[in-house]
């Protein structure tokens, strides 16, 4: 029998910054490691330091988990810019994600509406 993936990710260059969508049913810090970690890797290769992300996990993950995600991604993406939207609108969560990611020195802002983030990482 065929394990389900833990997620799905597509990327795709576009030009001033890379956008990604990814998601599945459940989000945990070692699945947020991988696809960071890809993200990472495809920023290093087309030179880009700004990233648009959309995510699409169902369920979310707690704090001590978001301090474990903030950390790793800490490491990967450090001085990057990365433009946040969240399709299930996991705002408390992602709210302190954003703060734990600037604290390690990645520039995140979060957003209710893709269009918004698009714009402010052109403008940033």
């Amino acid at each position: 029998m065929d394990e389900e993936p833990e997620y799905t990710i597509e990327m795709k260059d576009r030009g001033e910054y890379l956008w990604v969508l990814v998601g599945g049913d459940r989000l945990t810090a070692d699945i947020s490691r991988k696809y960071w970690e890809q993200i990472a890797d495809k920023c290093d290769e087309l030179g880009r330091t700004k990233v648009l992300i959309e995510k699409d996990f169902r369920e979310s993950v707690g704090p001590a988990e978001m301090l474990q995600m903030a950390e790793n991604l800490g490491k990967l993406l450090p001085t990057r810019r990365i433009a946040f939207h969240d399709r299930h609108n996991h705002a408390s969560i992602n709210e302190l994600g954003k703060k734990l990611a600037r604290n390690r020195d990645v520039m995140m802002q979060t957003f209710k509406d893709v269009g918004d983030a698009e714009r402010w990482l052109i403008a940033n």
